[in-house]
């Protein structure tokens, strides 16, 4: 059975929060030395005996009474006790980097589009209630002797995480301000949050010394869909409703006309019906010049323009288009060469 002489732990880095001594047996002569920054608990059957500060102790009678017990047992004032022995960091943290696990989904109150926001920072803490801790956390956190300030981290992401959506979206809906506008805001939402986690902080034995939002950003693709409103807000503040409207209205029928199907063809049928609407078009649609048939097609004789049959004067240069034969006086055509009635050879204006 092994009987310490000297209890103590001198931690590698600022990285570990709380360490259990390797070891539950110690003697009347034994001395626990802390060192600065730490504090050492002494537990007996789940009991706290005892906290000391920095220093070096003498585990006698004097500091456990608990000890006076066993002077009386086989082996006199060097009867091993068993005892656990917590050293407490007790300096500040102050690089605790955090970060919302999951995207916070929040509809943007001015336009209208759902985001994806995430954000990251740092905080410093400062393990103030050391009993405290011991009750609460010891229990559930201590792994391998050991509890880091990185799982202290991780188990209050989840806090972190509802602390900073809550008041992120409240404040984004209360003062109707886009993603765009988040920025100059970061102070007042900062400070909400470091209200927030320091109540949290505080029921688990800790300070929240500081706090800082770093970022609240967006994925790419969300800050591409903003740009594209910003920019179509832009081109209807600069062109009025009017012409914006009208150039959008072009805008979908030279992409239906690339995109050559019906729900393209639709597309564009319904807007040409709306811009022909606004332009004052009876029924809403412009109709297209009525096709003449070839077989109720004749030429002018004087300008050679193509008319309907039943014109009687040419609708280009005004002559007149009922022709006779000179012989029998038959109605005739500028084509004909000939009277069909007669077979009088006619004559050609102009020879």
């Amino acid at each position: 059975m092994a009987l310490y002489s000297v209890v103590r732990f001198e931690g590698t880095s600022d990285d570990w929060l709380l360490y259990k001594y390797n070891g539950d047996e110690i003697n009347n002569k034994s001395k626990l030395i802390v060192s600065p920054g730490q504090v050492a608990i002494i537990v007996h059957n789940g009991k706290i005996e005892k906290i000391c500060e920095e220093g070096t102790f003498t585990l006698n009678t004097e500091l456990l009474p608990i000890l006076k017990t066993f002077q009386k047992g086989l082996y006199g004032g060097d009867n091993p006790y068993p005892v656990e022995i917590y050293f407490i960091n007790k300096r500040l943290k102050l690089d605790l980097f955090w970060g919302t696990a999951d995207p916070i989904k929040i509809l943007d109150p001015v336009y209208k589009i759902q985001l994806r926001l995430r954000a990251r920072g740092q905080m410093g803490v400062r393990l103030a209630e050391y009993q405290f801790f011991y009750q609460t956390l010891v229990g559930s956190l201590l792994k391998n002797n050991y509890i880091t300030f990185d799982i202290i981290r991780d188990y209050f992401r989840g806090v972190i995480n509802q602390r900073i959506k809550r008041i992120l979206s409240s404040f984004m809906i209360k003062q109707k301000i886009t993603y765009f506008e988040i920025d100059p805001h970061l102070d007042v939402i900062q400070e909400e949050l470091q209200k927030a986690l320091k109540i949290d902080l505080n029921k688990f034995g800790f300070d929240l010394v500081n706090l800082s939002v770093e970022s609240i950003n967006v994925p790419d693709e969300d800050l591409v869909k903003l740009n594209d409103i910003l920019h179509k807000k832009a081109e209807y503040e600069q062109l009025g409703d009017d012409i914006y409207r009208t150039a959008r209205g072009y805008d979908v029928l030279e992409a239906g006309a690339k995109n050559n199907n019906s729900a393209s063809a639709f597309m564009g049928v319904g807007l040409g019906m709306q811009m022909a609407n606004e332009t004052g078009v009876a029924g809403g649609i412009i109709p297209p010049k009525a096709p003449v048939s070839s077989n109720n097609k004749k030429f002018c004789s004087k300008c050679g323009a193509q008319i309907a049959k039943s014109a009687k004067f040419c609708p280009e240069c005004g002559a007149s288009l009922q022709l006779k034969c000179p012989s029998c006086d038959f109605e005739v055509t500028a084509r004909h060469k000939f009277c069909p009635n007669c077979g009088e050879k006619l004559k050609k204006e102009g020879n």
